[in-house]
């Protein structure tokens, strides 16, 4: 009687267990059928086990067997949650090495530089072998050179950043680097990101070639000149963001209302040429005394003329854009050498979709590019007081001199205008200077952080006040005592040849009877600055024109094909 008591015992509880088996097989593996095999299985199995349990062990007491069926069964829940815990995406992380500059030399030395988990350690390694080590600082922004060159060959480049925590990042962007084994090779390097197309990194070598400069402009073909390989190709790289948005390109002014272009005597006389917005009254002055008021054209250039007896030296020109009640909205300063002479001009840098950029295809504005990022990682360095350290600061002074050597040495291809060939050569030697500055400071931390503002100004007038502001940090601007918005521009740029702002009422004609003797000899003009000019009879004041030297022998001819054009 005892043993049959027992049984039922048993039976029942069997029954008991068997039923939470079964609302746990309807409301917790039946959902996850379409999830891992494995799971499931093993949940199936555990309430399988809680029913053989039950049965073969009917000895045990009911409450002792009910809790251990309890028991399971949050068991199997968790062992099913299991698969959607695993299958759950991990987030990319902003603390994911990237690639922001990479400098390679054809003997396999290197300059990277990026960012990457700020107050971490980071590892570059090639392959499996670690080949510079650097720590990050608060900023995330590092800068480092390879222990040792590259060897010839193809070596793929990784980034690995481990934080204080312990947690490693790895850079998704590859760094692939092919080192010629002999000069008559070609280096070549290219970054990749998973989903994303590849960026080819051009060679120094090539990038670095100096195109013949053009003897005299060449006449127009009525065919566009194409790009040659030396004019697509970049010196050392910025990858992309990572966001794989493009390279940004210079900017047109650091104060997109209002921007001064040029400055322009004959004797005492005085004239300011810029940029604002379309009908805009404008009042220059300079040193504080008001030369006198214009208003922008329809295109919004605009040119203030009046009498300053300006001394050779150092002087601040400014133009204040005025509202409809005579109140200043904005105020741009820019400074002023006056050379000795009775005929001086001065320009800004080249703007974007400069005649540089059409003749070349942009090459020229990145290398400027390289140059304002690099030295924006030298200067980020040194950001808020902070003192880096001597390899950190190393490195980044090293890409900043590779990249300047790069656009010092930077030559336009045969058959540019006269105004783009004159602004290339007037920023190599920008370029050029700011560079001995650079070398020329003893290899020392603090010395280099001393010399950060006249390192800035120089890189201003090299890459233009635009670039500098985005990649240097916050524009140069100030309130003044009125409180009106105040922007600094990057010194004006000596003319090395003759220069001219267009003036309300001037013609092509004019200028070349000035120049040349005869008017007709307006085609020598129109030639070396075609890229300004759509029609030879209508020219914009505010325009800056330059001014050959010499006319050309054909002028005469040229003047005479085109009016036969204009019959015909």
């Amino acid at each position: 009687m005892r043993q049959q008591t027992m049984k039922n015992r048993a039976g029942w509880l069997a029954l008991i267990v068997l039923a939470i088996a079964s609302l746990l097989m309807i409301f917790v593996v039946m959902p996850r059928i379409n999830q891992e095999s494995k799971p499931v299985a093993a949940a199936i199995n555990a309430a399988g086990d809680a029913v053989k349990d039950a049965v073969t062990e009917g000895n045990k007491p009911p409450e002792t067997a009910k809790a251990e069926a309890q028991t399971a069964a949050p068991s199997s829940a968790a062992s099913a949650n299991a698969p959607e815990a695993a299958a759950a995406p991990q987030a990319a992380s902003n603390d994911t090495p990237t690639f922001d500059v990479l400098r390679v030399e054809p003997d396999g030395s290197a300059v990277i530089a990026g960012h990457a988990a700020p107050n971490s350690t980071l590892e570059i390694t090639n392959g499996t072998s670690v080949i510079a080590k650097v720590n990050v600082g608060p900023s995330g922004d590092f800068a480092a050179v390879l222990d040792k060159p590259l060897p010839p060959g193809d070596h793929q480049i990784v980034l690995k950043a481990t934080g204080k925590d312990g947690k490693v990042f790895t850079s998704e962007e590859i760094a692939t680097v092919s080192v010629p084994a002999d000069k008559s090779g070609k280096l070549l390097a290219m970054v990749t990101k998973p989903g994303k197309a590849s960026r080819l990194i051009a060679v120094p070598e090539e990038a670095g070639k100096v195109a013949p400069a053009p003897a005299a402009p060449q006449p127009a073909t009525g065919t566009e000149a194409s790009a040659t390989p030396a004019a697509s190709q970049s010196t050392d790289v910025a990858s992309a963001p990572a966001s794989g948005t493009t390279a940004p390109a210079a900017a047109p002014a650091m104060s997109s209302e209002l921007q001064i272009t040029a400055v322009e005597i004959e004797g005492s006389k005085i004239f300011i040429a810029g940029v604002t917005k379309s009908g805009r009254q404008v009042r220059g002055s300079a040193d504080g005394s008001v030369i006198g008021q214009a208003q922008a054209g329809g295109d919004g250039h605009f040119v203030i003329d009046g009498n300053a007896n300006l001394t050779v030296g150092d002087h601040r020109i400014a133009v204040e854009a005025l509202g409809s009640n005579g109140q200043v909205l904005v105020r741009v300063e820019v400074p002023f050498n006056r050379p000795a002479g009775d005929q001086v001009a001065a320009i800004a840098s080249p703007a974007p979709a400069s005649p540089v950029t059409v003749a070349d295809g942009g090459a020229f504005d990145n290398l400027r590019g390289q140059v304002a990022k690099a030295f924006s990682l030298l200067k980020n360095l040194y950001e808020a007081g902070k003192v880096p350290t001597l390899e950190s600061m190393t490195a980044a002074r090293s890409a900043t001199s590779i990249a300047l050597q790069s656009l010092g040495e930077y030559r336009l291809p045969a058959g540019a205008s006269i105004n783009a060939t004159e602004a290339v050569g007037v920023t190599a030697g920008h370029a050029n200077a700011a560079r001995k500055a650079l070398e020329d400071l003893p290899r020392d931390v603090a010395a280099v952080g001393a010399a950060l503002d006249n390192l800035t100004k120089l890189i201003a007038e090299t890459v233009g006040p635009a670039l500098a502001q985005q990649f240097g940090g916050a524009p140069q601007t100030m309130a003044s005592s009125d409180g009106t918005r105040t922007f600094q521009q990057a010194p004006l740029t000596q003319s090395n040849s003759n220069s001219v702002i267009i003036r309300r009422g001037d013609t092509l004609w004019q200028i070349a009877r000035r120049a040349y003797g005869q008017g007709v000899r307006y085609t020598t003009i129109y030639l070396a600055n075609e890229e300004q000019i759509a029609n030879p009879d209508v020219i914009q004041p505010g325009q800056i024109f330059g001014v050959p030297e010499q006319f050309r022998p054909d002028s005469e001819e040229l003047h005479r094909e085109r009016l036969q054009h204009h019959k015909g």
